[in-house]
């Protein structure tokens, strides 16, 4: 007798940059996860969900006949119809999905989820009570694109993080001890204390080449949204901060997060496939619903 084919999940996360993908066998299947992500073309519509579900599943050799859930999440994915292929569709709410993913990443509750895409989202997730969007901010990887084309001719993340990583930050920003001679209160000498302050102070722009603009663009990316995490973190009383998010995908700005003076390396995380942590939240949330209904 034949075996049966292997029952799926599937969840779409629709970002401004990239579209991530995650597709879950049933548990008795014994593998993971499979994820991919393509180049957004513009908000959730049939064609794109269509086309991102449709390459999806052909790569991994799974067929649409074989999905029992299928959910959406991001870019008005809340305007797509109520089924896809004859099956129902999902749809669930971006801040679910995004504190969702934090929580199933091993962040401990109530924690602040910061999902780091174009742009940057801080969710406050918790167990047993809805999440709450806190802030958003227009700084994240679509800023660190962006800068770059005008300042490093360049858009290319690998070229982008390569040169981070041979540059130094201290040849655009002006930290603490540049100014004070020393730290103050809690802040320590080399803390940031003016993101490329030092450009504009130094006739023709100082000694910084093109792998310094690099590093400190990065440095002002990772800065700037850590520095609101840690407010927001602070005012709801978190037990942790996770971060998620394909700005991640920069090894550079991993690294600028960790260099961050006073970093507790326990209380901030960085989701497993951060890239996929609130397709991730997707799917979860929309097993339990199933669950619930079932």
């Amino acid at each position: 007798m034949a075996r049966p084919r292997p029952r799926w999940s599937a969840a779409v996360d629709f970002g401004g940059t990239l579209t991530d993908v995650i597709l879950r066998p049933s548990p008795d299947d014994g593998c993971g996860d499979r994820l991919s992500s393509l180049l957004s073309e513009g908000p959730a519509d049939p064609s794109r969900l269509d086309a991102a579900l449709a390459g999806a599943l052909a790569r991994h050799g799974v067929l649409p006949g074989d999905l029992d859930v299928v959910a959406a999440t991001g870019g008005r994915s809340f305007a797509l119809p109520d089924r896809w292929r004859g099956r129902p569709l999902r749809r669930v709410a971006e801040t679910r999905a995004i504190a969702r993913g934090g929580l199933v990443s091993g962040a401990a509750a109530p924690a602040l989820v910061a999902s780091l895409g174009t742009g940057t989202a801080l969710v406050l997730a918790r167990e047993e009570e809805d999440p709450i969007h806190l802030v958003g901010s227009g700084i994240g990887g679509g800023t660190l694109l962006g800068l770059s084309r005008l300042l490093l001719g360049t858009t290319d993340v690998g070229e982008i993080d390569a040169l981070a990583r041979e540059g130094d930050p201290g040849a655009c920003d002006l930290q603490v001890r540049d100014i004070l001679g020393g730290g103050i209160g809690s802040v320590p000498a080399e803390a940031t204390a003016a993101h490329f302050g030092r450009l504009g102070r130094e006739p023709g722009g100082g000694a910084a080449g093109r792998a310094d603009v690099a590093a400190a663009l990065v440095n002002l990316v990772a800065q700037s949204i850590l520095r609101l995490a840690f407010e927001a973190a602070l005012h709801h009383r978190v037990r942790s901060i996770l971060l998620a998010g394909h700005l991640l995908d920069v090894a550079e700005f991993r690294a600028a997060v960790l260099r961050i003076p006073s970093l507790d390396p326990g209380f901030v995380r960085f989701a497993p496939d951060p890239g996929h942590a609130v397709a991730r939240g997707a799917l979860e949330e929309a097993l339990r619903e199933s669950a619930a209904r079932a």
